[in-house]
């Protein structure tokens, strides 16, 4: 069975479940469970998890004081009013259905059987240009002379700044191309430009050779104008995924406070966030080089689906197999847990949210979370959905959130 199938089955299940299914689903879902013993041992223990009864329960109480009609609608004009704004996924809805509900059944059904999602390109947060010594706003250009602009609300067309073009209605940054001048131009001192990303900032640039990057939240990275001979360089704090123009005469090097990847042309992702416990390097495409800035002797080389991590505690680097939808979840808007602890949970949301959590006393860390949850659903929304899957309770104070079991 392929993926699409065992989300249409999935589905299927949960609606039987709920007893929204229709005479068709009804049908299908009977076939189903005649096909194989295995397919009634999976509903068996779906129909007993702990996290379906509280759902069911949830959804009971949701029936007895909800004007499904009109709550219906609601979500209906909310989420057409999101696509006028952003290409972002579709979402599938059935009567009866709220938010919070559909985000418990997308994480619920995550337990069981690989999800079917289809590629979305995120539309970042964006806005108008200032410049001055204090800019505030989720993506900030950082020019050679030190000026900052505010790039996430530019609403032209186009606008340049330097010697970039600032594509406001596509959300990214594009640089001069440099290929006329690679194979001269030398430069003693080369003009650098950075862009920094804050808490829940999203933003795409083309740097000069083509080379197209992905910058996720609280990230940065340093790149020269042009880079003209020799030796591509770039550096970065946090997250991003690179898309490498190859050229063999002009190696391509992303430095991080801890290790150094080399490559040629290909695509791959960096985890380098300074509150993690490792530096994370993922093959998509191609192969990459990853050695440790102090030890280059210490190096590892990636073929496609692997993914090299350097702990920074133990300074051990090893390479190991990785699902590349889950590395890559972020660059989609979304978040995706795939048996992750909860505070490894809890960073990524502080770094999407501005907030901090802190875990009362006596308060267990042993919670680990399945899952998907899109960017754009409110932090409560993010929260309440943990909870009804078996997670602890939490509270919001303002830029504070307290966890307690």
């Amino acid at each position: 069975m392929d993926k699409f199938q065992s989300h249409q089955i999935a589905r299927i299940i949960m609606r039987v479940r709920y007893g929204i299914a229709t005479d068709e689903e009804k049908r299908v879902f009977e076939d189903w469970i005649r096909a194989g013993e295995e397919h009634q041992a999976l509903y068996d223990k779906m129909a007993s998890d702990e996290s379906l009864k509280e759902y069911l329960k949830l959804k009971s109480d949701y029936n007895q004081a909800t004007d499904y009609g009109k709550l219906h609608a609601g979500i209906l004009n909310s989420l057409n009013k999101r696509n006028r704004q952003r290409r972002i996924r579709r979402y599938s809805l059935w009567a009866g259905s709220a938010a919070a509900v559909l985000l418990v059944a997308g994480m619920f059904l995550f337990k069981y059987m690989e999800p079917s999602r289809d590629v979305m390109t995120r539309r970042p947060y964006v806005a108008k240009m200032t410049s001055g010594p204090k800019v505030q706003d989720k993506v900030i250009l950082v020019l050679a002379d030190g000026e900052k602009v505010g790039m996430t609300k530019i609403r032209q067309d186009s606008m340049r700044v330097g010697t970039a073009v600032v594509m406001g209605q596509e959300d990214k940054l594009v640089y001069d191309s440099d290929s006329g001048q690679k194979d001269s131009v030398v430069f003693e001192e080369p003009e650098i430009n950075k862009i920094i990303t804050t808490t829940g900032g999203f933003y795409t640039l083309v740097l000069s050779d083509g080379t197209r990057v992905w910058l996720n939240s609280e990230s940065e990275l340093e790149y020269p104008v042009l880079f003209g001979k020799g030796k591509r360089v770039v550096k970065l704090v946090g997250e991003a995924f690179f898309e490498v123009t190859k050229d063999a005469s002009r190696p391509f090097i992303v430095e991080t406070n801890d290790i150094r990847t080399r490559v040629l042309g290909t695509s791959f992702n960096i985890k380098a966030y300074q509150n993690e416990p490792a530096v994370a390097t993922t093959l998509f495409t191609g192969k990459v080089e990853v050695a440790l800035l102090t030890d280059t002797l210490r190096k590892v080389v990636l073929v496609p689906g692997k993914q090299a991590d350097l702990n920074l505690q133990t300074t051990h680097l090893s390479v190991g197999d990785v699902n590349l939808e889950h590395v890559i979840a972020w660059k989609e808007g979304m978040f995706m847990f795939n048996k992750e602890n909860i505070e490894v949970v809890t960073r990524q949301i502080e770094r999407w949210y501005g907030v901090k959590f802190i875990y009362e006393a006596g308060c267990h860390k042993h919670y680990t979370f399945n899952g998907y949850l899109s960017k754009d659903e409110s932090l409560k929304t993010i929260l309440d959905a943990l909870t009804f899957t078996g997670g602890p309770k939490f509270k919001i104070d303002e830029n504070v959130v307290y966890v307690k079991d």
